[in-house]
């Protein structure tokens, strides 16, 4: 009853205090469980993942990770190819950069073997780099297309230039994963399996580009991974196109200044050009020229100078011997 003699009566759920404090913890509890159940699963995950990519061979000192192993893998699919291209920036208004290092892969060739040449290769290499961490191919041959290796002389594998240009501000990482086959394609066996290291210019002092190397003693084999540290890089995708007759020889790039060059087409390899054919990427110095040689196969030789750019496109024709071409290139930074 309250004052003044009216009647006051409270409609509720039935819960007294300690009802609902009981409630509160069960819901609390439950979802705690729930969280527990997730770490643990997630940890599974990842060391099963773990798991499958540790290997031993005595040549690698006993057990080791033959794979790109710094990663959740409960999230992380290790298989994954990158999603992106080249161009990202070429036509893109950007009011802030931060200028990469870059690498150029420039061979993967067997610089040492457990059994007699020639070998019939097939399998895959693999760059990574730290602007997604997944898988760009570099060489991938199934076992009914093997790479035919004679000799120790000619035992450079036959790499694809990667689909967009491979950054270096943390570490990048080639895998590889080769065997070989005999003639019939009935026995085969492990040649490499494992990865190097590429270290990234945030744990390094850099100041021009440089070439390095990195063996990989696995297997039956000892791979030697070449490549170029190009310092404050921009991406150029060359595309080469045949306007006029047929191109017998071979294109190179390479920046002014340096000994190496990259081989953008060979018709003792990939035929005779025609129209629409030819197409390769290279990161190279923004303070230099990109050039672009051709020599057919009669000794004609003409290069084309190109000013690297931040973004954007060029364009310019040229001719070598009777055949006329059309060379266009089109910068990207390197980011992510």
């Amino acid at each position: 009853m309250a004052a003044g003699g009216g009647l006051v009566v409270a409609a509720g759920s039935g819960l007294g205090c300690d009802d609902d404090k009981e409630f509160f913890f069960d819901e609390a509890e439950e979802q705690e469980a729930q969280k527990e159940e997730q770490r643990v699963r997630a940890a599974n995950a990842h060391k099963f993942a773990l798991a499958k990519i540790l290997d031993y061979d005595p040549k690698q000192g006993g057990r080791y990770y033959n794979r790109y192993h710094f990663e959740d893998f409960s999230r992380f699919d290790l298989d994954e190819e990158s999603p992106l291209g080249p161009m990202r920036y070429t036509d893109k208004v950007c009011d802030w950069y931060l200028e990469y290092a870059a690498v150029n892969i420039l061979s993967v060739k067997v610089s040492s073997l457990d059994v007699d040449f020639p070998i019939n290769v097939y399998g895959t290499v693999i760059a990574r780099d730290n602007i997604d961490c997944k898988c760009i191919y570099l060489f991938h041959r199934e076992k009914d297309h093997c790479q035919l290796i004679t000799s120790k002389v000619r035992s450079i594998i036959d790499l694809d230039w990667p689909k967009r240009a491979l950054g270096l501000l943390d570490d990048a990482y080639v895998e590889i994963d080769l065997k070989i086959t005999d003639d019939q394609g009935q026995e085969e066996e492990e040649l490499s399996k494992g990865f190097v290291t590429i270290r990234g210019i945030a744990g390094r002092y850099l100041d021009k580009s440089i070439v390095e190397s990195k063996d990989l003693a696995t297997r039956l084999s000892t791979m030697e991974v070449k490549y170029a540290v190009v310092h404050e890089a921009v991406e150029a995708t060359i595309s080469i196109e045949v306007t006029e007759g047929e191109f017998s020889g071979k294109i190179t790039a390479s920046a002014t200044g340096s000994r190496l060059n990259v081989v953008l087409h060979d018709s003792e390899v990939a035929g005779v050009m025609n129209a629409g054919n030819g197409k390769g990427d290279m990161q190279l110095m923004r303070s230099v020229d990109l050039l672009v040689t051709f020599v057919d196969t009669t000794g004609n030789v003409k290069s084309m100078g190109f000013t690297p750019g931040m973004k954007g496109r060029v364009e310019a024709g040229t001719s070598v011997g009777l055949t006329s071409m059309l060379v266009k290139v089109a910068w990207s930074l390197i980011t992510n």
